[in-house]
């Protein structure tokens, strides 16, 4: 009670002139009509603008909240799509091979579950451009883990925290990864960044004999533990400057748009650590 006191009278004077001002703008708005108009069509403004601004905010939240739920209706459709494509590649070899279906081809589930994250930082300038992703390993992210999005191939986890991890791109010079110059080639190189720009990329390796057309899809070759087979990359917009003389290299336009990349897969294949330690075995070892 003292402090109260205390505060009233150190500031007596500022709290007398606000209680006069609010006075004479009761007795000067109560007092015309025109005023009191004035000052109704004022408040209603300020209100209304408010109003605005709060419904604003309000759908930028929904629309946030709208575009997860899209994402992940996209992974579930694109594992859908994949699994379809998995279980008919090994329906086609199984025919060709022994003229006969393989139960075990049909009912072997399909090994890879997309989970969505957002984009929530990224270094996009210079050789070892990356990206920092909301999940980690909270939500059972690793090492390793694919990453994609609706327009194609976006790189791989290299680093994990427990709510977050880093993202090594396509556009990183030390990204390397096997894959074909159309989805109907049997040929496979090297997609290796050369540092140019964010849009393109080169595949390299790639046989001197190779045929290829602008336009074919870049795709994965599916030789990689990290990512199914058929993958989109980017298109081939013509000869690349190969860093080998003895190998052909295409010039690949990018799918993605590194640079207003907001949502991503993160791709994770249950048959990943089988299939490393079955290929870590030496020759001869049994």
């Amino acid at each position: 009670m003292d402090k109260l006191l205390e505060f009233l009278r150190s500031n007596a004077h500022t709290l007398l002139f606000v209680v006069l001002e609010v006075i004479a703008l009761l007795l000067l708005f109560n007092g015309s009509v025109y005023r009191n108009s004035v000052l109704l069509s004022s408040t209603n403004a300020i209100t209304g603008t408010v109003t605005e601004y709060a419904n604003k905010s309000n759908e930028y939240l929904g629309l946030r909240d709208a575009n997860v739920a899209l994402m992940s209706r996209n992974a579930a459709l694109e594992e859908e799509n994949q699994r379809l494509k998995y279980q008919l590649r090994r329906l086609e070899v199984d025919s060709l091979t022994w003229q006969r279906l393989s139960t075990d081809s049909v009912i072997r589930p399909f090994p890879y579950q997309y989970k969505v994250a957002q984009v929530v930082g990224s270094t996009l300038f210079g050789g070892k451009n990356y990206l920092t992703i909301d999940m980690g390993s909270s939500e059972a992210i690793q090492n390793d883990m694919g990453v994609l999005s609706n327009d194609g191939i976006v790189g791989v986890v290299e680093t994990i925290g427990r709510n977050y991890a880093k993202v090594i791109p396509l556009v990183n010079s030390a990204f390397k990864l096997n894959c074909k110059p159309s989805p109907r080639s049997e040929y496979v190189g090297t997609l290796s960044w050369d540092g140019k720009d964010l849009e393109h990329t080169l595949l390299t390796n790639l046989p001197k004999h190779a045929p290829y057309n602008v336009g074919d899809s870049v795709v994965t070759s599916g030789y990689s533990a990290i990512f199914p087979e058929g993958l989109f990359i980017g298109t081939v917009e013509g000869e690349g400057e190969s860093p080998n003389d003895n190998f052909r290299a295409l010039r690949v336009k990018l799918g993605v748009a590194f640079g207003t990349l907001k949502y991503v897969y993160v791709v994770q294949n249950y048959e990943r650590e089988e299939r490393l330690e079955t290929e870590a075995v030496e020759k001869g070892e049994r």
